[in-house]
């Protein structure tokens, strides 16, 4: 493998490997309340932003995808194998306000802003006895603790995101470099989403981090939040960039495929639900 990532051959199969043999007790996945199938991804070290396999495909402006940053994880965490579902998040919080609920419940949740997400993962981790990773009141919610720190249900650091979509390979998207067969954008799915896990997987066994709807990460949006330098276990800036925008990763279903790169970081107001924004759900290895 040339030098445009940092993993090897070698280190890419133990990567791969390790999300369904983690040299670990935890099992490879587990069963949420919500129903919904989480997958382990281990702990380790990967390129973060525009990598150099890629960078003719990073021109956007303002996405700030640069300077790469070398990330190290030192946690393992539970990833979310699809987007909560319109029936999950129903089923949970007693409503479905989804732009496109004619889609299915077996499509993606979609309408529902930063906060409404994340006072859907404390739901579950009431649910499962466990520790609610936000402090919500009167439909706001803040973080309650480092991510690495709950043992509960929460929404993925950028960092997190972006491993687990990467899944220890230089691709464009989220399991290949063909855009047709790991997601829905403004090529093939005439501008709705389409019920989940209908495209292939990620080497993770993730599906749907390539378009379908747009995801909520944990981070606020910085411009200036990527060192050269290298980051262990980031949190997210530690203010917001615009505005208390958060970041929002994987594009959707009207995005062009641009958009749906597992590099590209978007800015997305908290309070605001739009359409074709969901979320993907991730549980701190206990």
């Amino acid at each position: 493998m040339n030098a445009a990532t940092r993993w090897t051959s070698i280190a890419t199969i133990a990567f791969v490997t390790a999300c369904v043999d983690a040299d670990t007790d935890a099992d490879p996945e587990i069963i949420g309340p919500h129903g919904g199938r989480m997958v382990l991804i281990p702990a380790g070290s990967f390129d973060m932003g525009c990598t150099p396999g890629q960078e003719s495909h990073c021109q956007f402006e303002g996405s700030h995808e640069t300077p790469v940053m070398p990330v190290t994880l030192t946690h393992a965490y539970y990833m979310g194998e699809t987007e909560v579902t319109q029936a999950e998040y129903e089923a949970v919080m007693g409503t479905n306000q989804s732009y496109f609920s004619d889609c299915g419940t077996d499509c993606p949740v979609d309408a529902v802003n930063w906060h409404e997400a994340a006072a859907y993962t404390n739901a579950l981790s009431t649910i499962a006895g466990l520790t609610e990773c936000y402090m919500c009141r009167e439909g706001a919610c803040e973080v309650a603790m480092s991510p690495y720190d709950c043992d509960g249900y929460r929404l993925p650091t950028e960092a997190e995101w972006e491993g687990a979509a990467r899944c220890g390979e230089d691709l464009l998207y989220a399991g290949s470099d063909d855009i047709e067969a790991v997601g829905w954008t403004d090529r093939n799915s005439e501008s709705t989403p389409h019920p989940v896990a209908g495209k292939d997987a990620n080497a993770c066994g993730l599906y749907d981090m390539t378009g379908n709807v747009w995801e909520w990460t944990q981070d606020w949006y910085s411009g200036g939040y990527y060192s050269a330098d290298g980051r262990t276990d980031p949190e997210g800036a530690s203010e917001s960039y615009d505005d208390r925008r958060a970041v929002i990763r994987g594009g959707g279903a009207s995005s062009s495929p641009g958009y749906a790169r597992v590099a590209h970081r978007f800015p997305h107001e908290q309070t605001t639900g739009s359409n074709e924004v969901g979320f993907r759900l991730t549980r701190t290895l206990p």
